[in-house]
């Protein structure tokens, strides 16, 4: 097509963008079971937008979730938006692109809102991205009445003060009905030609669980430390509560997910067996943040299985929840699963399990299906650190449960460890190679070779609404000094299959700065988007050297926002976003401290030179 012949977006899309970009197939749209609606100027319209790429976004329920939630609904149109690539951006910019919806190719700056999903620390210069591509200000206070109004909601909704300028609204808890109660409001209230202003007070009037950062002020100790951050508005909340779904059950789910034509990171059947985690472990944000537990029945989880399966072809099922080995019925839904699905080569994977005596008969119940890795939670190396911060897994159970598997069928496991627990000696590092090389040997006993073992390990960052909100995060010369360790000794085993994968130290540092962070890091966050930083979760992407550059700017210590321990007497930045567990959070980081002291081994001392460097 001819440069003067391409009029419209969809066609400069189509014709400029898609030729030159290294997988096309992620920027078209059009999947199977893709819900399109024809725009409408009487619809509410809502961009769902996950600040990430199409690979990562399409592989996440909880978009799936409010996709379907939302377009169930009449007079509500939502699509979804995700971040494109580098090599993407590169040519919207040349080309004077906006930014997207994947159904009807809409610019989202003429969507009625934007709301985005954030899961993580190191998405928020990604939010900035989607904000400055949709060609919205990046700022609140610098958007009016004309301009898109921007929700952001999930995990990173329970401590967004860092991100609090950018936003107009956070939802806090559970999305489905709070964003539609949102969406219906906000439909209404323009039907009514209110401003943006009445909006938003009416929002922060009515619901407990909407968080509106710009009627509230913070201000700070001649220390630098947090003073408080209270309400400037009269009539609305000093502390917010999260939105809540009593009955599960009930709550919309997919049955027809759309299909990608590319691949994604998870190509399967996901289906949520269980909101909440009775376990609280101490580094655990989730599983403080998330409620009570509720849960779906077998005859439920069966048939979503079934109807996706239909809907889908996906060969593979996932049962998921924060910890899916405590949901109740998890033997009788493994075997239901295997009944149904038998002869089908449908395999069921339960991913992060944490190990227990119910787990331990799970895999023959799954022998007839295709099997996966199982890839089991254990965070730490020795029992009695695990028991300490409330990770209720032994050597025994493990051993028995991949026991069973082998016999079951399985040749491979993963293995999830962090490493940076107060406490924690080179006896515990050393201790993930011997698990490893255990977990490896027994295959050798059960089916006559040593069984594939591999663990990925991550850097503790203490997070908001945790036991551990207080503690100073261990800084990036004890964590290259663990992972030497932890190497040297592998270097010295018995050749074995095992693997070790580590997390980006320098990601888990920038982790660290904003998770317990305050507003006036939203200078560093800008000026660090400005010069570039975008994709921060991505290894090859996350260039730390501008995040340094930004907070010398600034005049701002990083360090003192990860790796300071905090007094209780000290506000916190998300203490107005639920103050009920502060007290009984602080009393139990102390007795889990007691718990995990041990005398007898020698802390890491990073100062240590004679150490082999392997890493």
């Amino acid at each position: 097509m001819e440069h003067q012949d391409i009029k419209t977006l969809s066609d400069k899309i189509s014709h400029v963008l898609l030729p030159q970009v290294k997988t096309p197939a992620q920027y078209i749209g059009g999947e199977v079971n893709q819900i399109k609606k024809e725009i409408k100027p009487t619809d509410t319209s809502v961009a769902l937008g996950f600040p990430d790429t199409y690979a990562i976004g399409m592989s996440h329920l909880g978009l799936s979730i409010l996709y379907k939630a939302l377009n169930d609904l009449e007079n509500i149109r939502a699509e979804r938006v995700f971040c494109p690539w580098i090599d993407a951006k590169e040519i919207m910019e040349k080309e004077d692109i906006p930014l997207f919806s994947w159904e009807n190719r809409q610019p989202i700056h003429e969507f009625e809102i934007l709301a985005i999903s954030l899961q993580n620390e190191q998405s928020y210069s990604n939010l900035l991205y989607m904000l400055d591509q949709s060609r919205l200000p990046l700022r609140s206070c610098d958007r009016n009445d004309s301009h898109t109004l921007v929700v952001v909601g999930g995990t990173m909704g329970d401590c967004c003060e860092p991100i609090a300028d950018f936003v107009d609204v956070v939802i806090l808890g559970d999305g489905e009905e709070s964003l539609i109660n949102l969406v219906n409001d906000v439909r209404q209230l323009k039907s009514e030609n209110k401003t943006k202003q009445d909006i938003l007070l009416h929002l922060a009037k009515t619901y407990e669980y909407i968080y509106i950062p710009q009627f509230y002020q913070d201000s700070y100790n001649e220390d630098g430390t947090l003073k408080e951050i209270k309400p400037k508005v009269e009539g609305i909340p000093e502390y917010l509560e999260h939105a809540r779904i009593d009955d599960l059950p009930s709550a919309p789910f997919p049955i027809a997910p759309v299909v990608p034509y590319t691949e994604v990171i998870h190509n399967r059947i996901p289906i949520e067996v269980m909101r909440g985690c009775p376990m609280r472990c101490a580094f655990c944000h989730a599983g403080f943040t998330k409620g009570k537990t509720k849960v779906r029945s077998v005859e439920q989880i069966v048939d979503i299985a079934w109807q996706s399966y239909l809907a889908t072809g996906h060969m593979e099922v996932s049962l998921l929840s924060l910890s899916t080995s405590d949901y109740p019925h998890l033997e009788e839904v493994t075997e239901a699963l295997y009944n149904k699905f038998e002869g089908r080569n449908v395999s069921v994977s339960l991913p992060s399990l944490r190990i227990d005596k119910q787990l331990t008969a799970v895999p023959t119940h799954v022998k007839g299906v295709r099997k996966g890795g199982l890839t089991i939670a254990v965070e730490a190396a020795r029992d009695s650190l695990r028991k300490a911060i409330g990770k209720k897994v032994t050597d025994t159970d493990l051993m028995a449960t991949l026991r069973n598997a082998y016999e079951a069928g399985w040749r491979r496991s993963k293995l999830y460890f962090m490493v940076g627990f107060p406490g924690e000696t080179e006896n515990d590092l050393r201790g993930i190679v011997d698990l490893l090389v255990q977990v490896s040997q027994l295959g050798r006993e059960i089916f006559g070779r040593p069984a594939d073992a591999a663990a990925t390990i991550s850097w503790l960052v203490p997070k908001p609404h945790t036991t551990f909100s207080w503690i100073a995060m261990r800084d990036i010369e004890y964590f290259k000094k663990a992972k030497q360790i932890i190497n040297a000794y592998k270097f010295e085993q018995p050749k074995l299959p095992i693997k070790l994968r580590f997390h980006e130290i320098e990601s888990s540092i920038l982790e660290g700065i904003y998770a317990r962070g305050d507003r006036r890091l939203s200078y560093p966050l800008e000026t660090a988007y400005r010069n570039g930083a975008i994709f921060d979760g991505w290894s090859e992407c996350l260039n730390f050297d501008i995040y340094q550059e930004a907070f010398k700017t600034h005049g701002i210590d990083p360090a003192w926002y990860a790796h300071r321990e905090r007094p209780e007497t000290e506000a916190l930045p998300w203490d107005h976003l639920d103050q009920r567990n502060r007290a009984s959070l602080y009393r139990k980081q102390t007795r889990t401290l007691n718990k995990i002291v041990d005398t007898k081994d020698e802390p890491i001392n990073p100062h240590i030179e004679s150490l082999k460097n392997t890493a």
